[in-house]
């Protein structure tokens, strides 16, 4: 990539570069280039594809029981004292939705 491309990819971005900024994508660019380059040196051939990262059955009864911790949760008296403006039930909010 030259550096009118990076300038003008930048601009298209709304970013305003300084010659350092582009030296340093200029330079990361290489190296991501230098990297993938690297990857056409393995021979996969003998490698079947996955259709996932792990081949191995699931097998939901080895999965953890769910657990809920209700110390987290908030009584609905918490909530409409921390509220600024509510009715005794519920929550009120202005409406920001079509709203002049």
């Amino acid at each position: 990539m030259n550096d009118e491309y990076l300038k003008n990819l930048a601009k298209n971005l709304l970013f305003e570069p300084n010659e350092e900024v582009i030296a340093l994508a200029k330079k990361l660019l290489k190296s991501i280039e230098i990297g993938l380059d690297e990857l056409h040196e393995f021979n996969l051939d003998d490698i079947k594809p996955l259709a996932r990262i792990n081949e191995k059955a699931l097998s939901f009864d080895e999965l953890r029981e769910d657990e809920i911790d209700k110390s987290f949760y908030l009584s609905k008296e918490t909530i409409l004292k921390n509220a600024a403006n509510n009715n005794e039930d519920f929550v009120i909010m202005k409406r920001v939705v079509n709203e002049k």
